[in-house]
């Protein structure tokens, strides 16, 4: 992992310290929800400790497509159980342990937002080797997925 970091820019530094911190803040939330009476509600937060731990190692893009995946379904997941629990919420919500688990699940689909841009900006990234890769090789096959750099102005 120190070869990631220290051939890394100011910015790609910052943005490999953030990832910790949200896979430290998903490990905190995993922790604090393992007493709750619900069994498996600690569960969630392990899973985007783990999604969010992949983002500080290399991967392969096949890998970086499962797990961009696998952060959408878990993000869409913890929106969902915020938004089936806000109902039953009382007035006094903070005061009750359900209403912590529900503000727990909102901030923990907020921090699966910039884990799940680390995955979309690495599959990008092939996007573009391949690009350059067929303007290297002309008359080869281009790739499927690109998009031209500059947009051709439209006649009327």
């Amino acid at each position: 992992m120190q070869e990631r970091v220290s051939g890394m820019t100011a910015v790609g530094k910052g943005m490999y310290c953030f990832q910790a911190l949200i896979a430290v803040t998903f490990v905190v939330l995993a922790l604090l929800h393992v007493p709750h009476p619900s069994p498996l509600l600690w569960l969630p937060y392990a899973a985007g400790a783990v999604l969010a731990g992949f983002t500080l190692i290399p991967l392969k893009v096949m890998l970086a497509r499962l797990l961009a995946v696998a952060a959408t379904a878990l993000m869409f997941f913890l929106f969902a159980g915020f938004f089936m629990d806000v109902p039953k919420l009382e007035s006094t919500w903070y005061q009750s342990q359900e209403g912590w688990a529900a503000v727990s699940r909102l901030l923990a689909a907020f921090l699966l937002i910039p884990v799940l841009s680390d995955y979309s900006c690495r599959c990008k990234a092939e996007c573009r080797e391949a690009k350059a890769a067929s303007r290297l090789r002309p008359g080869k096959d281009s790739a499927f997925f690109t998009a031209p750099d500059q947009s051709r102005a439209r006649s009327s």
